[in-house]
C-alpha cells in the first residue's frame, strides 16, 4: 500500500496521530479547542491534517498531566515543555504555575506524613478522620474536571 502525499509530506490524519499518541481523536480536538494544539491544517475538503510533531504536544501535555497540571494549566507550559521559543511573560506564567504546583505537593506530602504517623502508630496525637478532615475542608471544590486520556 503506498502512502498518500500529504503521508509522505509529514502531515497525518487526526486518527493516525490519535493512534500514534495514544489518545483519542476526541481528546485531540479538545485539546485544540483549549489552544493546547495549535490549529492543524486542512485538507481541501475540509479535513484536519496534522503535523507528525504535533505528537511532541500531546505527549508534553499528557506529561504535565501526569504531574498533576489540570488542563487549563497546561497551555502556558506546553511550548516551554518542546523547548519552542517563549515571551518574558509567558516563561513567568511559566514559572508561576510550577511554583504553585511545586508548593500544592509540598502541602500533600505533609497531610500524607502525618496519615503515615497516624495509621502506623495506635496511639497517634491526631486520627486519620482529623487529618483527611482538615485536607477535604481546604480542597477547592469548584476545580474544573478534566477529559480522561
Amino acid at each position: 500500500m503506498s502512502k498518500s502525499g500529504e503521508e509522505t509530506n509529514g502531515l497525518v490524519s487526526i486518527g493516525q496521530l490519535a493512534k500514534a499518541a495514544g489518545v483519542s481523536s476526541r481528546t485531540i480536538r479538545y485539546y485544540e479547542e483549549l489552544g493546547i494544539l495549535p490549529e492543524p491544517r486542512r485538507s481541501a475538503g475540509g479535513t484536519r491534517k496534522y503535523p507528525s510533531e504535533y505528537g511532541g504536544y500531546i505527549a508534553a501535555t499528557l506529561a504535565l498531566k501526569d504531574l498533576g497540571f489540570r488542563l487549563d494549566e497546561i497551555k502556558p507550559l506546553a511550548r516551554l515543555a518542546l523547548g519552542r521559543t517563549v515571551s518574558a511573560g509567558q516563561r513567568d506564567t511559566a514559572a508561576r504555575l510550577v511554583e504553585d504546583r511545586i508548593e500544592a505537593l509540598s502541602r500533600q506530602v505533609t497531610v500524607l506524613r502525618r496519615l503515615h504517623d497516624s495509621v502506623r502508630t495506635p496511639d497517634a496525637v491526631t486520627s486519620v478522620p482529623a487529618i483527611l478532615g482538615a485536607t477535604v475542608a481546604t480542597a477547592s471544590v469548584d476545580e474544573p474536571t478534566e477529559m480522561a486520556r
